[in-house]
């Protein structure tokens, strides 16, 4: 007899990309890492796809571009701080609305979404990103570089 234990999605997203305490240069942290940036990566092109909706078609390698993109950056930005999704979830899945929405802009009167607007939207995101940071640090009078860089971190290593 095959047992077969599923989990909530509340679960899934605590266990993928709950912070983890070891080295980000171990094996086990890599392979972890991996695992938590394949199932963010998901989620974050699930708020991309809420965004475009039935409005345009993505062109097959845009989404390619897409994932091996912000994978690296992704895995980047988890050695270097380690696995902050849970924290940053609300923020970063945020700027997947913002890329979503300057696709679909600059995608214009084509059917398509291909991997040109798929680049103008990521440099669009990653500037608000950066500035968006530097906006809060110096409302909260911390000094620019002091302050993390929020959901930019996420997209700009």
């Amino acid at each position: 007899m095959i047992t077969v234990q599923t989990m909530s999605h509340a679960e899934t997203t605590r266990s993928l990309a709950s912070p983890k305490t070891a080295c980000a240069h171990t094996p086990s942290a890599t392979a972890e890492h991996e695992a938590a940036v394949s199932y963010i990566l998901d989620d974050c092109f699930f708020a991309v796809g809420q965004v475009v909706g039935t409005r345009k078609v993505l062109e097959y390698d845009a989404v390619l571009w897409w994932r091996d993109h912000y994978r690296a950056k992704f895995l980047r930005a988890m050695a270097a701080f380690g696995n902050r999704w849970e924290t940053d979830r609300d923020r970063v899945t945020g700027a997947a609305l913002l890329f979503g929405e300057r696709a679909v802009g600059y995608a214009g009167d084509s059917p398509t979404i291909d991997k040109a607007a798929f680049q103008r939207a990521a440099a669009d995101v990653e500037r608000f990103c950066q500035l968006h940071s530097k906006r809060r640090a110096r409302s909260a009078g911390d000094a620019v570089t002091d302050q993390p860089l929020i959901a930019g971190y996420w997209c700009t290593l």
